[in-house]
């Protein structure tokens, strides 16, 4: 009988090990490291007007998703938590180690730090009351935007302007909304109220009225 020595033992588990090791082994973050700090740097803590609605978690999926393709949401029947033309504050840029980036959406920087002093405890995947505790946790004025990524991480300045398109899709950033989408926001939205229509389009009540009377 012919026995198996231990050099071909070895070469018969290397493909074995190797496969183990790639599974244990950290995924390679998708964002590069310096394009992740300049991101970070340059949003963290700014407070910006919005593009589009965000809707609310109401599952463990992120609830609002931005790609080059366009904008999706986990439900549509979600409800809106932070609409268009509000100002929003950007707690939060997380790098997840794939293939996103997702920001932490607070009403204002009073409100992250009151929520934040409350200690919420943080849902787990695997949790059952993870949807419930998501949802409790955005209807005190808190949400996620997923960024998808395409470019890799070995085209940087690929990736910075990618990354600054997408933020681009979500928020108001070196611009401010045209008369023509602020004249549109107020008929979209017959049934708001003067004030608040006010408030979200700095125009006057005058020509507020006007439009809605058009």
């Amino acid at each position: 009988m012919r026995h198996i020595g231990v050099p071909h033992l070895r070469y018969i588990l290397a493909p074995a090990l190797a496969a183990v090791a790639a599974l244990s082994a950290p995924p390679p973050s998708a964002v590069e490291r310096d394009v992740y700090r300049e991101i970070r740097g340059r949003y963290e803590g700014l407070v910006l007007p919005l593009k589009i609605d965000l809707k609310s978690a109401v599952t463990a999926t992120p609830p609002n998703t931005v790609s080059l393709e366009g904008i999706g949401y986990a439900r549509e029947s979600a409800p809106i938590l932070f609409g268009r033309l509000e100002k929003v504050y950007v707690q939060r840029v997380i790098n997840d180690g794939k293939t996103h980036l997702e920001l932490t959406i607070y009403r204002s920087k009073d409100e992250a730090d009151r929520l934040r002093a409350s200690d919420i405890p943080q849902p787990m995947l695997n949790n059952p009351m993870a949807g419930r505790t998501l949802a409790g946790f955005a209807r005190q004025d808190s949400t996620s935007v997923l960024l998808e990524v395409t470019a890799g991480r070995k085209e940087p300045a690929r990736q910075m302007e990618e990354i600054e398109t997408l933020l681009k899709k979500i928020f108001y950033i070196g611009s401010e909304p045209s008369v023509e989408e602020l004249e549109q926001f107020i008929r979209a939205h017959h049934g708001m109220g003067m004030s608040r229509l006010r408030a979200l389009t700095g125009l006057p009540s005058e020509r507020i009225r006007a439009i809605l009377e058009e």
